[in-house]
């Protein structure tokens, strides 16, 4: 998956329910704003993670230098 961005999302650390991923780390925030103005809950996790394809190698192959 060449060139794929950074993707965020929020997570209430009371209830486990989290926003949709997005590209936008203030977007993953606000859910989190707007789910403790309806809940009250207070803790919450922001993270970010990032897509990759991963490739097997044949481990008797030298491996390629740039």
């Amino acid at each position: 998956m060449p060139a794929t961005a950074v993707r965020h999302f929020g997570k209430c650390l009371t209830c486990g329910e989290r926003s949709a991923d997005t590209a936008d780390a203030d977007d993953a925030q606000l859910w989190c704003l707007k789910h403790a103005g309806l809940t009250h809950h207070s803790g919450y996790e922001l993270s970010a993670f990032q897509y990759f394809n991963a490739t097997m190698a044949d481990p008797c192959e030298e491996p390629h230098t740039a």
